[in-house]
């Protein structure tokens, strides 16, 4: 089993770098980009990640048009502020090649007003 990872990008030059470098291990890296003007599509570009431009229309729109630019059996969703840690890379790359499961949550840390806090969040890792 293959996984596309999309991570939504929108003037992101200072995050981009980082956030990829975190999934290089997937088969295919879609940069969801709003049209930046700050670098981060050459950025992300010059890291080997697919860059599309779309308009933001929303979360969901452009999320849905991220979603169907990938072209792996399972697709992880990042924001460009998220990074991906080397703990929830093995477990993803090991579930994926056994599991009868569609969907699966991943433990997130958030950083907010200075405090760090711990949230189960559906990530969208999914078959297509």
């Amino acid at each position: 089993m293959e996984i596309s990872v999309y991570i939504i990008a929108f003037n992101e030059v200072e995050k981009i770098e980082d956030c990829i470098n975190s999934v290089l291990w997937a088969d295919e890296i879609i940069v969801a980009d709003s049209h930046s003007t700050d670098g981060t599509s050459q950025v992300a570009e010059s890291l080997g990640a697919k860059v599309i431009h779309i308009p933001f229309n929303g979360y969901g729109a452009l999320r849905n048009e991220a979603i169907s630019n990938c072209t792996k059996d399972w697709i992880l969703s990042l924001d460009s502020d998220e990074r991906c840690t080397e703990k929830v890379r093995d477990e993803i790359l090991a579930l994926i090649q056994t599991t009868s499961l569609d969907v699966f949550l991943i433990p997130r840390k958030n950083y907010f007003m200075g405090k760090w806090s711990l949230a189960l969040v559906l990530l969208e890792i999914a078959p297509l």
